[in-house]
Parts: structure tokens; C-alpha cells; sequence
């Protein structure tokens, strides 16, 4: 064996390069989309029925796996340093991201039992570094910021309680009427609750408002007078 073919098997091929900090980044990718299919459903104050859950995280996978198509980055890729591309180095495309959105969960499985990613192969894409260095790194970070913000708000509405949450446990249980008449420690659902009642009654929301100021005195003190 010459060292020519020994070097040749020693280096891997380009669709094989990065693929499992790729898996890390759809994972990341797809943990992302779900919170804010999530977080969506919950700031809208609709009902997290199982169907209406299911919808809004497809959804936001399938928005996500759009950007990632026509960019090539997405915020779990910008992560980890990397973007998707063609052999040539071009864009995925949007017809790649809108098929990718459907292969890249079964990829996950695929590429641990595998060792490989033979979906991405016949899509003929695969994972490079960002060009750049540091430079490049930064140069492509705001299009994936956006999606980190997106994140962190999705996030804020899942550990907030919804306004039905919020009286809910404000009006109805033990534990809220100590809450509201200042009877015990502030735990995190006591202090979440009362500011998700004083920002509705001071914007506007007549029974938040009746309730606070009827029944609610530790609310009603923090009210803009």
C-alpha cells in the first residue's frame, strides 16, 4: 500500500466533514423550533391542545428549515460554526430547505445508527465551516440572532403564566390569596403572576383590574396611580 492511498482512505470525504457537529446543530435547530412553536401558542392565549401544539412547532421547524435553505445558516449551524452548502458552495436553495425540513429529524436516527447522513447526500448538500475565521463568524451572525431572539421570547411565554394561568392561580387557589395578601414568601409563580396581573390591568383589561383592586392588594399597591 502506497502512502498516497494510505493518506487518501485517512481523509474523509467533503459530505463526511462535520457531519456530527451538523447532527448536533439540527438537533439544536429542531429543540429551537419546537420552544418557539411553543411559546408561540402560549403568547397567543390559545388553548395548547395537543393538534394546535403539534401545528405551530411544525410550522416553525418548516419556516426555520426555509431560512436555512436560502441562507444556509440557522442559529443551531451559527452555533457551531457552520453553514450548509452545495458542492459547488452555493445556498441549499428554498426547495432544499422545504425537503431538508422533512429528512433532517429522520437524519438524527439515520446518522446514529449509520455513521453517515445519506439523506443530506442525496439532497446533495453538506456541512462547511463559516469562511472568515472570527471575521466571517460575526459577518453572518445577525440573520441567526434573530432567531435567538425569537428563542429567548418563546421561552419568556413558556415559564410566564398566560392571563387564565394567572387568575387562575391568583383567585382560585390557597396558594395565590396568600400571594396576593403578602401572607407568605414570594416563590417564582407568586412574582410572575402578580406582574402578568399588573401589566393587564394597566393596560386596559377591566376584570384583571376589578380583580386586582377587589382582591389583589399586594397587585393593586404596584398599579401606575
Amino acid at each position: 500500500m502506497s502512502d498516497g492511498t494510505l493518506f487518501s482512505m485517512d481523509t474523509p470525504p467533503t459530505e463526511a466533514r462535520f457531519q456530527n457537529r451538523l447532527w448536533v446543530a439540527d438537533l439544536l435547530d429542531l429543540t429551537g423550533a419546537a420552544l418557539v412553536g411553543w411559546g408561540a401558542v402560549r403568547a397567543a392565549e390559545w388553548v395548547s391542545t395537543a393538534g394546535l401544539l403539534g401545528f405551530a412547532m411544525g410550522a416553525a421547524w418548516l419556516l426555520l428549515s426555509c431560512v436555512g435553505g436560502l441562507t444556509g445558516l440557522t442559529p443551531g449551524r451559527q452555533a457551531l460554526g457552520l453553514k450548509l452548502e452545495r458542492a459547488e458552495g452555493k445556498v441549499p436553495g428554498l426547495g432544499t430547505g422545504l425537503l431538508r425540513a422533512l429528512t433532517a429529524p429522520v437524519e438524527l436516527v439515520l446518522q446514529v445508527v449509520l455513521q453517515h447522513r445519506p439523506l443530506d447526500a442525496q439532497l446533495g448538500v453538506h456541512a462547511a465551516v463559516i469562511p472568515g475565521g472570527v471575521r466571517g463568524w460575526v459577518r453572518s451572525l445577525p440573520l441567526p440572532l434573530v432567531g435567538a431572539v425569537l428563542l429567548a421570547g418563546a421561552v419568556w411565554s413558556i415559564v410566564t403564566p398566560t392571563r387564565q394561568e394567572m387568575l387562575q392561580y391568583l383567585d382560585r387557589t390557597l396558594t395565590g390569596w396568600h400571594c396576593c395578601h403578602g401572607t407568605r414568601e414570594e416563590n417564582w409563580q407568586c412574582r410572575t403572576s402578580l406582574s402578568r396581573a399588573v401589566r393587564n390591568a394597566n393596560g386596559g383589561d377591566s376584570e384583571v383590574t376589578e380583580f386586582v383592586r377587589n382582591e389583589c392588594p399586594v397587585a393593586a399597591a404596584r398599579l401606575e396611580r
